[in-house]
């Protein structure tokens, strides 16, 4: 399956909505000011004509020129689908409590990453990366994605960990594996920025198209070109790896990466996990 990436968002494209005014309720209306209020209105529009518009009613939500922000995928909902109970006629089933298609009525929303916002920010609203956030705050590495780095992070969505924390009798969460989970998460933190047509390049001229990339648990995590789909692959190649999700979101202090599936150090290779997310 090739990598989705993240789509572009550029706010200068936005339309802004006029500013409207409206009568204040409060102006009183009356016969006598009937024959003044043509002569008061030429002489406003006279006074007023030359006029520049008061700073005060400038857009607040203008956006700076260097701005730019990519969506974030969510797909975490899809797991609490419930299908509308219909009857055979199109219209709700008799009798029954839900005929609402959640699938319809709740879209899973995307979220925006701002470039020039730091990987702490980011993480913080990516609802597909909840989990992976939670994890790094119980561990205290959450801090250290809000230095100034950089650093290339290769997230793991939702579901690899949830079905990972389940395969292991809840074990990510266990006060007693702080240690281990803290291991497990640095290994998916790169020190350095790689963006996505750097890794690339770097992978295409790279001896066997593969590269050790250091991290925050000390280990070297693989990087390599899978030459028969093109997809560029992080973990062990005959180990447990993933293919990436999202290409490279650019941030303040380095690179944010969604993976597909788990992505384990090699000490962790032996326990199992997921294959999709």
């Amino acid at each position: 399956m090739p990598a989705d990436l993240p789509v572009p968002f550029n706010a200068m494209t936005a339309q802004k909505a006029p500013l409207r005014t409206h009568t204040p309720r409060h102006a009183p209306y009356g016969w006598h000011g009937c024959l003044a209020a043509p002569a008061l209105m030429l002489t406003g529009m006279v006074l007023l004509g030359g006029c520049a518009q008061s700073p005060a009613r400038q857009d607040t939500y203008t956006t700076p020129i260097s701005t730019c922000a990519y969506m974030m995928p969510t797909v975490s909902g899809t797991r609490t689908y419930t299908q509308g109970l219909r009857g055979a006629s199109g219209s709700p089933t008799s009798g029954q409590s839900n005929p609402i298609d959640s699938a319809v009525a709740y879209g899973n929303p995307q979220t925006p990453a701002f470039c020039d916002r730091p990987l702490s920010d980011t993480l913080r609203s990516s609802i597909e990366l909840a989990d992976y956030t939670h994890l790094l705050d119980r561990t205290g590495l959450f801090p250290t994605l809000q230095q100034a780095g950089p650093f290339t992070v290769f997230a793991l969505p939702n579901a690899a960990l949830e079905t990972y924390n389940t395969q292991n009798g809840g074990q990510l969460l266990d006060p007693a594996s702080t240690s281990r989970v803290r291991n497990l998460l640095g290994y998916t933190i790169v020190t350095g920025k790689w963006p996505h047509k750097a890794l690339r390049a770097a992978l295409a001229a790279a001896p066997g198209h593969s590269l050790s990339l250091p991290t925050l648990s000390g280990q070297a995590l693989p990087v390599w070109l899978d030459t028969q789909t093109e997809q560029v692959m992080v973990g062990p190649p005959h180990g447990q790896s993933s293919p990436l999700w999202v290409m490279g979101i650019p941030q303040s202090n380095g690179v944010l990466y969604f993976t597909r599936a788990l992505v384990l150090p090699p000490a962790e290779q032996a326990a199992p996990g997921p294959n999709t997310p």
